[in-house]
């Protein structure tokens, strides 16, 4: 996403003030649509899949995990899985690596009686650990972590929107040439820079808060405010930075931008 805003800016390159590429822009704003999406379709797909496999059989015992399909069949043993976490519906086994990318999802509604969920439960407990006993909601580490990440979320947005304002500013007297006539530095460069480190904050704001629902919608309101500042500045820095190169820059009477080097 960062790379991209970096892109669109130098994209800009030899615009005017009224002739700002806003397809390009536009594109970056699909882009990132359909990167939000991607999660969706893909679990789209393994649905999908699963549909065309048809009904699981599973059997949990002391040598491990076993599915079969009408179509396939696999087993795994107890060694594969270190964890497991329990909700109202499942049990998930999960891998040992910290990512989890191997995980084995037994929903309780599976079993004949509800006895079995205890028993699947004891089995569980007896070769993996619950990885979710230390982390429970309500738990003093885990309130703590939220909170932490909470406000490690607001103080990126705070940060991305400082570097926004002071992308704005830079370029504030190249951009009004009736107060400030005649040759000004060329901060452009400057200004695209904080617009990237912004744009990289907001970012990180949705990354840390990206599994908790409260905030991940909190940050999501925010974010978009602060991206709607970083567009404002990016109006203003875009057409200028066809002198990326230039260390002076002056506005001509019809909004272009003319380089020049002393």
């Amino acid at each position: 996403m960062a790379a991209s805003t970096v892109g669109a800016l130098l994209s800009a390159a030899g615009s005017g003030r009224h002739d700002t590429p806003w397809p390009l822009y536009a594109g970056l704003v699909v882009f990132a649509a359909f990167m939000t999406a991607v999660p969706w379709l893909q679990a789209r797909h393994l649905h999908r899949l699963a549909e065309r496999q048809g009904d699981i059989c599973g059997t949990v015992d002391d040598t491990g995990v076993r599915l079969t399909t009408a179509h396939s069949s696999a087993s795994a043993d107890w060694h594969l899985y270190s964890r497991y976490v329990e909700t109202p519906e499942l049990f998930v086994l999960l891998s040992a690596d910290k990512s989890a990318v191997g995980f084995v999802v037994l929903p309780k509604r599976a079993v004949a009686e509800p006895e079995e969920v205890d028993r699947l439960r004891a089995v569980l407990d007896q070769r993996l650990v619950r990885a979710n006993h230390a982390e429970a909601p309500g738990r003093p580490r885990s309130r703590c972590r939220a909170i932490g990440r909470g406000a490690g979320s607001v103080a990126l947005l705070l940060l991305g929107l400082l570097l926004f304002f002071f992308a704005f500013a830079a370029v504030q007297q190249a951009t009004h040439p009736d107060r400030f006539p005649g040759v000004q530095n060329n901060t452009g460069p400057i200004a695209a820079v904080m617009l990237g480190l912004g744009t990289l904050a907001v970012a990180g704001a949705w990354w840390l808060v990206r599994r908790m629902t409260a905030m991940r919608i909190v940050t999501a309101v925010l974010a978009v405010l602060v991206l709607l500042a970083g567009g404002a500045a990016l109006y203003r820095v875009g057409p200028m930075l066809h002198c990326w190169g230039s260390d002076h820059i002056a506005r001509d009477p019809d909004g272009a931008y003319a380089c020049y080097d002393f």
